[in-house]
């Protein structure tokens, strides 16, 4: 009976200091890049004094931090949530993974449509952050299936994207 007893004042000892884990979706902007500034010094150095926490600061932290793996990295790809319309992430135009960034009129014709599709910023342990496309796969020669692949390059003004398993057409995008 004491050692139940114990044990409980213990837990409860426990469960009274601070919180082992940040919750980083509940939290504004300006908590958000203040947290960034605690973890990572050379972020407190890049800002400007009177820093505000607007679109253009929060993309530019957010970039900055989604390069790092584990709770940066989280910090990073919300800060760049909240500062895009509707909270839908692309990459940089300048994100390049591949040399081939043209489809040939053959591989346009061949591609299969991806709709709806969604695209995210993924990191997992040490490895660093990859962008991942995923949807619904509609080809006349094949049946429907669900793809999951990494994102190479993404050609805006044609909708195609090229992937690890090659092109493919986007039709919508899920909603964010």
């Amino acid at each position: 009976m004491v050692t139940m007893i114990t044990h409980a004042l213990r837990r409860r000892r426990n469960s009274l200091a601070v919180p082992r884990r940040i919750s980083i979706e509940t939290m504004d902007r300006e908590s958000l890049l203040i947290e960034a500034i605690h973890r990572d010094e050379v972020i407190e150095r890049a800002l400007s004094i009177h820093w505000q926490p607007n679109d253009e600061t929060c993309s530019r932290v957010g970039w900055w931090l989604v390069r790092n793996t584990g709770t940066l990295f989280h910090i990073g790809r919300r800060l760049l949530e909240l500062s895009t319309p509707g909270g839908a992430l692309l990459p940089p135009p300048q994100f390049r993974m591949c040399r081939e960034t043209e489809p040939t009129g053959e591989e346009q014709r061949a591609a299969p449509m991806l709709q709806p599709w969604s695209l995210i910023l993924f990191q997992t342990g040490s490895r660093p952050a990859v962008w991942k496309l995923g949807g619904t796969a509609y080809h006349p020669e094949h049946d429907r299936v669900w793809i999951w692949t990494r994102l190479l390059y993404l050609n805006r003004e044609k909708k195609m994207a090229m992937t690890t398993d090659g092109w493919v057409n986007l039709g919508k995008r899920m909603s964010a």
